[in-house]
């Protein structure tokens, strides 16, 4: 009988020993699955995250080239607009002195032929004592000043310091352009126009008018334009 109950308390034994193995036992084993799960899964997240981060770290350099490439060339298409502007500035300035050479500069004969011919334009105004305009009447060293002061020449007022302060020349070297004068002192001017003629604002009777050079003996022959140069301004 002891017998019996030793075997059954065996028995119990082995079976309790068998049903906590089968309780026992799994737990554990489930314990330290999911703590290895648990651990793989940190790792696996862990993984993503260097990942990830590097992708960023990535992306951020490829940013920064990206923006370093985009403001190189914008800086060469800069500097490359900013030479063709300065380029086509240059282009476009013209000299000013070339420009005004070409305005105001003319050889002495054309300066010469031009005095001529702006003077013929006021033959048959009228003689005016004192007068300067060559519209509504002046004397003779007025009509000379007028027309002298339209190329940029200052005559003195009078014809005797015309003759004075102008470049003495002789009769026989008359050219078009110079002035004749007359009077033993210096009373009368004109302005010779070529082919031994003068034009000159004469007397209140015949105004502005052409004549001979030697209609009278003249005095002395003077001229601005050698002395002043043949520049008109």
């Amino acid at each position: 009988m002891l017998k019996n109950k030793g075997k059954n308390l065996i028995s119990k034994v082995i079976l309790c020993a068998a049903i906590c193995a089968q309780v026992v036992v799994p737990q554990t084993v489930f314990g330290a699955t999911k703590k290895a799960v648990e651990k793989a899964g940190e790792a696996f997240v862990a993984a993503l995250e260097e990942e990830a981060d590097t992708e960023v770290i990535a992306g951020t350099e490829n940013e920064v080239k990206n923006e370093k490439k985009d403001a190189e060339e914008n800086k060469n298409t800069a500097g490359t607009e900013n030479k063709n502007g300065e380029a086509s500035d240059m282009e476009n300035t013209s000299d000013p002195s070339e420009s005004d050479r070409d305005e105001t500069v003319m050889s002495e004969e054309e300066l010469r032929q031009q005095i001529v011919d702006f003077a013929l334009q006021f033959e048959g105004n009228p003689y005016v004592y004192g007068g300067t305009s060559l519209t509504n009447g002046a004397d003779c060293s007025g009509f000379v000043m007028s027309v002298f002061a339209q190329f940029g020449y200052s005559l003195p007022r009078v014809a005797a310091d015309q003759y004075y302060q102008s470049v003495k020349k002789n009769v026989a070297d008359l050219e078009p352009g110079d002035l004749v004068f007359y009077g033993s002192g210096i009373s009368h001017v004109a302005l010779y126009i070529g082919n031994g003629q003068i034009i000159h604002a004469s007397t209140s009777a015949s105004g502005i008018k052409i004549s001979n050079y030697d209609y009278e003996t003249p005095a002395g022959v003077g001229t601005y334009i050698e002395a002043d140069g043949f520049y008109s301004e």
